[in-house]
């Protein structure tokens, strides 16, 4: 599969990753159960082998960004792949479930660093210039998803028990998308001006929300909500809950400032608003080096058109060096960020030890994104390894890495 310029891929969760190349890019996959294998039909083994993967949009040359969807049906896959035209390995990009979830980096080539050991630094968004999330409010979206979803952007939809839709917004989890909590009836923190009975406290408004979001639309857990009319009454019993809490005051967010993790700034879309006044913000905040968050309601003629929206998410995409993703991703390796920024350090012998602590109620199975001096980076025993686009990644989970001399 060819393109020319600048092409964002969207994974089979539903990611988006931008590779970008002077010239024609080809994208090679590999593609059997639980490891690699070829794009061709498989040469016939005694070895379960998983479906071949479909591609949109087909084979060919393009001249415009295009958003590249694979897309698997066997259930534990995964995807390995290389866009230099050689044949996937083992050690080459991986999709599906091994993924970090982080995006695709267009630079390549970079060597090891070689010096000294320490150095220990976090890429800000993931090695990219800047992020830019998009959040919609109260569930009112469902009729525009397939126009969302076909940008291969992840979005975050906040949504109360109202929400309604339920094959839509399971299908938008599936996609990768991100369900958060914007409480059970949408009441001030004093119990007032409620779309429904007030359920007598603020924690049971949280609750009952979460507990629907995971019994209607299967989602495992709900990491993130959005303070009904962006009330700082409820921030003290988010942080109780969820590991952020988006508010509506405006502004950006920049990587390890001191932004209120229970109150995140927004620039709210005023209804009516053309891509052009999207744009300027996106392109306000990659000069900055910022993640803005943006804050919808209806995508009809009534608020913002949603042809207006995508073609503000294509703008984004264009750039190929915006990070567009849900809350709960940037969110993430904003957190883990600061987190690794605070950690401590001791030695032990010739290694030396890096440990942190994740905020309160932070979702498992996040990475960053770090660079070094030198030396060798390890977790749980295991050598990290480092990528040719100019760093290693580093999970979160553990809590701990040992940076050891080559």
């Amino acid at each position: 599969m060819k393109s020319t310029s600048l092409f964002g891929l969207s994974t089979i969760g539903g990611s988006t990753r931008y590779l970008k190349a002077a010239t024609l890019v080809s994208l090679v996959v590999c593609f059997v159960w639980g490891r690699a294998g070829s794009a061709k039909p498989p040469t016939p083994s005694t070895t379960p082998v998983a479906a071949t993967p479909t591609f949109t949009p087909a084979t060919g040359s393009y001249s415009s960004t295009q958003p590249i969807t694979i897309n698997a049906t066997t259930s534990g896959s995964s995807i390995d792949y290389t866009s230099d035209s050689n044949t996937p390995t083992t050690t080459s990009a991986r999709y599906g479930t091994a993924s970090s979830g982080l995006p695709v980096l267009p630079a390549s080539g970079l060597s090891k660093p070689s010096g000294a050991p320490g150095g220990l630094r976090v890429l800000d968004w993931a090695g990219l210039k800047s992020a830019v999330t998009y959040t919609f409010d109260d569930g009112s979206q469902a009729s525009y998803y397939p126009q969302l979803h076909a940008t291969g952007v992840r979005v975050t939809f906040f949504i109360n028990l109202n929400a309604g839709h339920v094959s839509t917004w399971t299908q938008a989890t599936q996609d990768g998308n991100e369900l958060g909590n914007h409480t059970a009836h949408h009441c001030r923190a004093n119990g007032t001006s409620c779309a429904g009975t007030y359920a007598g406290s603020l924690e049971a408004e949280y609750d009952l929300c979460t507990d629907y979001i995971k019994s209607t639309y299967g989602v495992s857990n709900v990491w993130t909500t959005a303070s009904p009319y962006g009330d700082t009454g409820w921030d003290n019993v988010a942080e109780t809950r969820f590991f952020l809490n988006r508010g509506v005051w405006p502004g950006q967010i920049g990587p390890n400032d001191s932004t209120d993790p229970y109150n995140l700034p927004i620039y709210g879309v005023p209804d009516g608003s053309t891509a052009s006044t999207i744009d300027a913000q996106i392109d306000a905040a990659r000069r900055a080096g910022k993640w803005q968050i943006f804050l919808m309601h209806m995508l009809d003629d009534s608020g913002v058109r949603a042809s207006e929206v995508i073609a503000s998410m294509n703008h984004a995409k264009s750039f190929g060096d915006i990070w567009i993703d849900s809350m709960v991703n940037v969110g993430g390796y904003w957190a883990g960020q600061k987190a690794l920024t605070l950690a401590t350090s001791t030695q032990s012998g010739t290694d030396t030890i890096v440990t942190w602590k994740l905020p309160a109620n932070f979702p498992r199975g996040k990475y960053v994104r770090v660079t070094v001096r030198g030396g060798t980076l390890k977790q749980g025993g295991h050598v990290l390894q480092w990528n040719g686009a100019g760093y290693y990644e580093v999970a979160l989970d553990p809590g701990t890495l040992t940076i050891s001399p080559n």
